[in-house]
């Protein structure tokens, strides 16, 4: 196809994301392509593989542990291989509060083993959303992150168009460590929802913990509070989304700000978006 012609192809977005970092930046790097089609990767059936068909590819989530979140591992586990991946570009974005670690290369390790190349990948730093670690900046300092984010995105929506190459950094045997790290740490976060539970007496039965859980991990008991089932992503979703602040973590203090991103709604990381 002409090279003129290329911002006309079929092109899929793929993202994940928890308290909407992610998700808001593929909702604007969207905008910039006529074509592009956003693509829930928690909305997809798991059962039913995943072809790369078009002429444009990109993966947009979150840096979970130095890697990749375990529901972003399954989606790429059910990837068919390409026999030929001819002009077909693949790419990916990721976002974290600081360092990518092995996020890029464990994606392209994967995709190379189905013979697809990443054709392009970028980081772009995002406010930092693990509650128990740390809190939100104050809002001049996140309005600077925002905006050095949103001048990141423009500069890789650029690439992505002239389809200029890159790969993710490795520095061996820095990069082979921190893989291995990752793939450990993510394995144990599907038990880690015990950590989490509800003050009943703040609860109004919303079912919005529920319905944004990604990993369908969240239902909701006679009382309409929500019950956690151990196979959890960590993404924080439901206790940063409740309007509540009914969910906790731990023994966080309970006046510990919660973040989501302030230009996102919570109903568009719904798993189904017609709830």
């Amino acid at each position: 196809m002409p090279d003129g012609n290329r911002e006309c192809e079929m092109h899929k977005i793929y993202w994940f994301s928890g308290t909407g970092n992610t998700y808001y930046l593929a909702r604007e790097f969207a905008g910039m392509f006529p074509d592009a089609e956003l693509i829930s990767i928690a909305s997809l059936d798991r059962s039913e593989d995943v072809v790369f068909d078009s002429e444009m590819t990109g993966i947009f989530f979150p840096v979970y542990c130095f890697g990749i979140p375990g529901i972003l591992s399954k989606f790429l586990d059910r990837i068919q291989p390409m026999e030929k991946q001819g002009d077909r570009f693949v790419y990916a974005i990721c976002t974290s509060g600081g360092y990518p670690g092995a996020a890029l290369p464990l994606v392209e390790d994967t995709l190379q083993s189905k013979n697809i190349d990443l054709n392009s990948c970028f980081h772009i730093r995002m406010v930092s959303n693990y509650i128990p670690l740390s809190e939100p900046p104050d809002e001049k300092r996140m309005e600077q992150i925002f905006s050095k984010a949103e001048r990141a995105l423009r500069i890789a929506a650029i690439a992505v168009k002239k389809r200029k190459r890159t790969r993710p950094l490795r520095v061996f045997p820095f990069d082979t460590f921190l893989k291995f790290v990752a793939r450990r740490a993510v394995v144990t976060l599907e038990s880690s929802d015990s950590a989490f539970h509800v003050e009943s007496a703040d609860c109004n039965g919303c079912g919005i913990c529920s319905r944004i859980c990604p990993a369908s991990n969240i239902s909701l008991d006679d009382s309409d509070h929500p019950v956690w089932h151990h196979h959890c992503e960590q993404c924080m979703a439901c206790l940063q989304w409740c309007p509540a602040q009914a969910v906790q973590y731990k023994d966080l203090p309970k006046d510990r700000r919660h973040y989501h991103h302030p230009k996102v709604e919570a109903k568009e990381l719904f798993r189904n978006p017609e709830e």
